[in-house]
């Protein structure tokens, strides 16, 4: 499984935050299976494309992990 760490600031729009879990391979942002690990040490998003069957983690810093469950994207 790819990792990554996510690239969007706290006050960046909806549409860049949900842009930078994209699938590295085919890079759509939409209809993509999210299951959010927002909990404790290491929060984390792990993301699988359905069009490439890619699956990867995106690690995310404390405010970038609030952000996400504001937007309720994950």
């Amino acid at each position: 499984m790819r990792a990554d760490t996510a690239r969007f600031r706290t006050d960046d729009p909806d549409a860049l935050v949900r842009a930078s879990l994209a699938c590295p391979i085919c890079l759509r942002s939409d209809d993509l299976e999210w299951h959010a690990a927002l909990d404790g040490y290491d929060p984390s998003v792990e993301c699988r494309c359905p069009r490439c069957e890619e699956s990867w983690r995106v690690y995310l810093e404390p405010q970038q992990a609030l952000r996400l469950a504001l937007l309720g994207a994950v």
